[in-house]
């Protein structure tokens, strides 16, 4: 997704993501409570409508970059959109679990039905969307197995598809908490992710 932006330190990636929330973040603390997670858990797997803006930062040891991002998932629908500083660049997702189309502003314009590794071959940047559909509410991708280690009910970190998943602070938006800052690692990939607004259907009436 990064579209090998050239070269942007990871140093600066990380002060620019540093900078841009405006929500109040907390690192999750306490004792691991498998009860509370899983009541976490059940609560975040059915929410079907959300959407947040934040930046994100990519660096794979040879390349990196960072941008916007902006994600509006409507059931099983995501919609990403990813522009890198200074009209670097920029990447347009739509699709479900079955196909995803994207287009860029460098003129790709293809449908994958392997994102993470059509990403990787075309863009330099493997992404793992499909699971980071669930990573972004801090919880596991359910078609998946999985490790986790947690501390009350929130993940402290996650580990699932070769991709290790540090959660470095939440916030609550609308009686939920939601990860605000959170890693991904698999080998020389490093991805982070800051999250400046969270949005989650009204509760009903």
């Amino acid at each position: 997704m990064s579209m090998t932006l050239r070269p942007v330190a990871l140093m600066s990636a990380a002060l620019l993501l540093a900078a841009c929330s405006s929500l109040h973040g907390i690192a999750p603390a306490g004792a691991e409570d498998e009860a509370s997670w899983q009541r976490h858990h059940m609560e975040l797997a059915a929410l079907g409508d959300w959407n947040f803006s934040g930046r994100v930062g990519f660096a794979d040891g040879k390349d990196s970059g960072s941008g916007s991002l902006d994600w509006a998932q409507k059931a099983g629908v995501t919609t990403l959109d990813f522009h890198a500083p200074l009209g670097a660049g920029a990447v347009h997702m739509e699709g479900d679990a079955s196909a995803l189309h994207v287009t860029t502003s460098r003129g790709d314009d293809f449908v994958t039905t392997d994102p993470e590794d059509d990403l990787g071959a075309r863009l330099h940047q493997p992404m793992p969307v499909l699971s980071l559909r669930y990573w972004m509410l801090g919880i596991p991708d359910p078609s998946v197995e999985f490790t986790k280690s947690s501390a009350g009910g929130e993940l402290k970190s996650l580990d699932q598809r070769g991709w290790h998943v540090e959660y470095q602070e939440y916030a609550q938006v609308q009686g939920q908490l939601l990860p605000v800052k959170l890693s991904l690692e698999r080998d020389a990939v490093h991805i982070k992710v800051a999250v400046s607004d969270w949005s989650l259907p009204a509760a009903a009436p």
